[in-house]
């Protein structure tokens, strides 16, 4: 099978979108070739020999409209030589190649994971043939379209540590871009509950990776060091900015607790990563019960804002021995491995796109 990848952005060393080149490499060894466009491509070391690149431009600094000429000549070079096309998560790329994929007979499936429904999304939804997504919970829009294929962590990337290994002193890490939903307060918020009834060693600390996108209000970022000084805990807690993948790994897989505390409907693949890494993880999303198991009255707190019963599963896993953390990080990891694994969504990827492209097998007229 050949198939057209439309991402964002190539470049294994961004923190946020380096995930695609690893989709890229996979996808590669299962298809007899794969085109790659996107917006903004760098180089990459060892890219399979059966990957094309197509960038619009953005790293060269090309404005909008030589960006989307750069994409239609790319899109009607790809799509004829294809059995089908693949959409990452960007809504517009879809109704963008939709036309050019019919008029040749060739499905489009669209990866897309977050709980936000635009008018965007609203018409991708209704040009795809397919859409898929980590989870039911992760699409927001009900269709029998609609296929659940995990979220694609890489083993052989995030993995535990053998022997396991927590750092010296204990660190609490978050890793999320710093945004009102993420619900980092509500993290300094339990930190302080904690300091107030003596249940906080001043040796522990809370890192929190990511930085504050620009749509995030302005101030968000000045306002959690206020937050933090306000409730004493100025040297405890550290933001510690966007970090290199590797710097990002490197804590995660040592961290004595994970905390994500994304709402419903945002299946954030930082907490299983950290349960790729067997790490323990407290999350605020009911999808991720099942993999939670018999320690879902622990790790799973209720979302929203109140800090109270964060606080108390902060406290009872800051009081275990690292073994014990380390028992309840691998069974977390032996729940999410079979089905949030990289190989087991491309395999997942593969087989919609060969459905699909078994039902779209004439150009409609």
């Amino acid at each position: 099978m050949r198939a057209l990848m439309v991402t964002r952005k190539l470049d294994e060393m961004d923190s946020r979108a380096g995930f695609a080149v690893r989709w890229v490499r996979e996808l590669a060894k299962r298809l007899e070739r794969l085109d790659v466009l996107c917006q903004e491509s760098w180089p990459v070391k060892d890219m399979p020999d059966n990957v094309r690149v197509f960038s619009m431009g953005k790293e060269k600094g090309y404005g909008r409209i030589r960006q989307l000429a750069a994409f239609l000549r790319a899109a009607r070079t790809s799509i004829p030589d294809v059995d089908a096309v693949f959409c990452h998560m960007i809504p517009r790329y879809v109704w963008l190649i939709a036309p050019i994929a019919r008029s040749h007979g060739k499905p489009v499936v669209f990866w897309y994971t977050h709980r936000q429904v635009s008018a965007e999304l609203r018409m991708a939804h209704s040009m795809a043939d397919r859409i898929v997504t980590a989870v039911p919970e992760s699409y927001p829009l009900r269709s029998d379209k609609v296929v659940a294929l995990g979220h694609g962590i890489d083993p052989t990337v995030f993995r535990p540590l053998e022997p396991p290994e927590e750092p010296p002193m204990p660190m609490v890490l978050m890793v999320a871009r710093l945004s009102p939903i993420k619900n980092q307060s509500r993290l300094i918020e339990a930190a302080a509950i904690l300091k107030s009834q003596g249940r906080l060693a001043d040796d522990v600390a809370f890192d929190f990776i990511g930085e504050q996108p620009p749509n995030a209000p302005r101030g968000y970022t000045d306002s959690l060091r206020s937050l933090a000084m306000a409730r004493g805990l100025e040297k405890q807690v550290r933001f510690l900015g966007a970090m290199p993948q590797a710097e990002v790994l490197a804590l995660t897989r040592r961290c004595t607790v994970a905390v994500n505390l994304s709402p419903p409907g945002l299946f954030d693949k930082a907490a299983l990563e950290a349960m790729f890494c067997a790490r323990p993880v407290i999350v605020a999303n009911g999808a991720f019960a099942p993999l939670l198991g018999t320690h879902a009255d622990l790790l799973l707190v209720p979302p929203g804002n109140d800090p109270k019963p964060l606080a108390e599963s902060l406290a009872t896993l800051l009081e275990m021995t690292p073994d014990e953390r380390s028992a309840i990080g691998h069974d977390l990891y032996r729940a999410a491995l079979p089905s949030h694994s990289l190989p087991h969504l491309i395999d997942g990827l593969i087989e919609v796109m060969e459905s699909a492209a078994t039902h779209r097998s004439h150009p409609l007229r």
